[in-house]
């Protein structure tokens, strides 16, 4: 052939390409305004046009899900149900192991209220499902979609049963959900310890799943029953066991949960760390009583040999000291009682690394409620000389330090230790926090403008109680000297919490009443009876404490403090004044009066229980 006769060829298959690719170019730009044309004519309600649009792009695409669900959206909006089934049954043809096609086939005849043959579709997609994972999900979805929860359920019953799962987990996360959803209690609490007895490391997780749901009084008996009952089935599994334990200490029944803690410590002949655990954990739920318990039965059970006996002797003395000065109905008598066994502990253990801990709880009895403030300067700065690798603990005796020097009137020594936490602190938290303490300190002594230059730096701490207490001192100074040519109220109210932080009440409420006797319509007025209500309360003269929170809600009910003083009087009343009634009606003003306040939540829940609401 001639190079000419090939230069004719070659030209005439570029020219058919080039044609080819034009045309199709157009037809696939052409497809794209037809799909967007639908969209829009299906999104407007449009159906009658979306149902022409949709059948063209259907019948070119099948396998494409949107343009079949729009299209038999579109003949369903319209009422065409003879043509959806046609559509639909043609989809089954082509494609029979999409077993979600019989669901929308069934929910067709379920709109025209033939719901037995609505039925026979979703039954005889149960019945052909096979053992393909991602259909089967589809398949369930697909009935959840529709609201046939229940059709969901036996899907993935016969699923386990086409598996043999019946010994696995399988499925059984989204069978608890789906018995969930139906509010079947029984089945919800099976499922999940189902999980937890075929694979006991999803206990943690299981319990996350739980913890909500015993809220309900109905879950709470279910899980309980149930748990026992498995525990007597397999006495040699103490999964369940613990997460009895767990449930019980959810519940804040930590007597039953202490019985439990001892009977897998006994039976299985272990060193006291699982009592241990619980006694930290009730400690921490503020159930001092359950954690004393626990801590001398490891005192008591395991003896001075156990490695635990230290850790139990230390914990039980803080929580003793804890469980006595928490709420403020001491007596001078128990004070010098738990004095008394500071001294036995430190006459067995000694004063050593190990012991730095108790030293400093020590030393706050003696400074903080028995006023020993020589005595808990020394054990303090004894503390501070013990050498450890715990720096932290020495920074926090050595602020505590500079606490005791500052009740003592030492305020040079005092913004010295602090100092000294602070630069060897400074880009930790402890550090900041000994920053707030010299700016305080500032404040006590009146020089406001330093100590206003330094809270301005620790609003932005990291540590969110500095920044916190650093923005509210703040504005309280900004707030009540703004206005006033004289700091003369400032100077005498901040003498006034100086007096309070170092115990010295009498002096701090003749303070008090001077600035309200000087300077009756100051901006501090409101701060001032909070100040005498929290002498009164530190001082246990709880109808003292109570008339002056009163006054503070009924004078003061727009300004800060308002909500703060409500609260306390709400806490008199329960916990003080033995007046339930009176406190039930508090919390619930507080309820009312400042919905956006801190205490809200606290409130509706004492508010709740007060009342006799069955709160889990």
């Amino acid at each position: 052939m001639s190079i000419q006769k090939l230069e004719i060829v070659y030209l005439k298959k570029s020219c058919l390409l080039l044609l080819f690719c034009m045309a199709t170019t157009l037809s696939f730009s052409q497809t794209q305004q037809d799909v967007q044309l639908a969209l829009e004519y299906f999104k407007k309600g449009e159906y009658d046009k979306s149902a022409v649009m949709y059948e063209k792009l259907y019948n070119k695409a099948p396998s494409n899900s949107l343009f079949y669900q729009n299209y038999i959206q579109s003949l369903i909006a319209l009422k065409q149900y003879d043509e959806t089934e046609k559509v639909i049954r043609k989809q089954i043809k082509k494609f029979p192991a999409d077993l979600t096609y019989y669901v929308d086939l069934g929910n067709v005849y379920h709109l025209q209220d033939n719901d037995k043959a609505a039925f026979a579709q979703y039954d005889e997609a149960i019945r052909l499902i096979a053992p393909d994972m991602p259909a089967i999900n589809r398949l369930a979805y697909k009935f959840q979609s529709a609201a046939l929860n229940d059709y969901a359920i036996q899907c993935y019953l016969r699923a386990r049963k086409i598996f043999n799962a019946e010994n696995s987990d399988l499925f059984l996360s989204e069978l608890a959900s789906l018995y969930r959803k139906n509010n079947d209690v029984p089945n919800v609490i099976n499922a999940y310890l189902s999980i937890v007895d075929y694979n006991p490391s999803m206990a943690d997780e299981v319990e996350g799943q739980l913890q909500p749901l015993i809220e309900s009084a109905d879950y709470a008996r279910e899980l309980q029953s149930e748990l026992y009952r498995r525990i007597q089935k397999k006495t040699d599994n103490e999964v369940f066991a613990e997460m009895l334990i767990w449930y019980f200490i959810q519940k804040k029944d930590f007597t039953s949960a202490f019985q439990q803690v001892k009977a897998l410590d006994k039976r299985n002949k272990e060193e006291g760390q699982r009592v241990f655990q619980f006694a930290q954990s009730a400690f921490d739920e503020g159930n001092y009583d359950a954690a004393l318990i626990a801590y001398r039965y490891i005192i008591t059970e395991k003896g001075k040999n156990s490695f635990l006996y230290l850790p139990a002797r230390s914990s039980e003395l803080n929580t003793e000291k804890i469980k006595l000065t928490v709420q403020h109905t001491y007596t001078p008598e128990a004070l010098t009682s738990l004095e008394k066994s500071y001294e036995s502990y430190f006459t067995e253990f000694g004063k050593s690394a190990q012991t730095l801990v108790t030293m400093r709880d020590y030393a706050n009895l003696e400074a903080k409620y028995l006023h020993n403030i020589d005595k808990a300067i020394s054990i303090a700065q004894e503390a501070v000389n013990i050498p450890t690798n715990e720096k932290k603990l020495t920074g926090y005796l050595k602020m505590d330090l500079g606490d005791y020097n500052l009740i003592k009137n030492e305020v040079w020594e005092a913004t010295l230790l602090y100092s000294q936490v602070d630069k060897a602190f400074k880009e930790d938290e402890l550090g900041e926090e000994a920053r707030f303490k010299n700016a305080h300190l500032s404040f006590y002594m009146g020089d406001f403008p330093w100590s206003q230059a330094q809270l301005d730096v620790l609003k932005g701490s990291t540590s969110e109680l500095v920044a916190n207490d650093a923005l509210a001192l703040s504005v309280f100074m900004t707030d009540n000297m703004g206005l006033d040519t004289s700091t003369v109220p400032m100077e005498m109210y901040s003498r006034a919490d100086l007096l309070i932080f170092q115990n010295k009440f009498d002096a701090a409420i003749q303070t008090l009443d001077s600035i309200t006797a000087s300077f009756p319509k100051n901006s501090l007025a409101d701060d001032v009876l909070f100040s005498k209500g929290r002498v009164y309360l530190a001082t246990q003269n709880y109808s003292e404490a109570a008339a002056i929170f009163e006054q503070v809600d009924k004078n003061y009910s727009t300004d800060l403090l308002a909500d703060d003083a409500l609260f306390q009087l709400a806490e008199l009343y329960e916990s003080y004044l033995n007046n339930k009634e009176k406190a039930m009606e508090l919390y619930k003003d507080i309820l009312l009066k400042y919905k956006g306040s801190i205490y809200v939540v606290e409130a509706r829940k004492r508010f709740r229980e007060l009342r006799g609401d069955e709160l889990n």
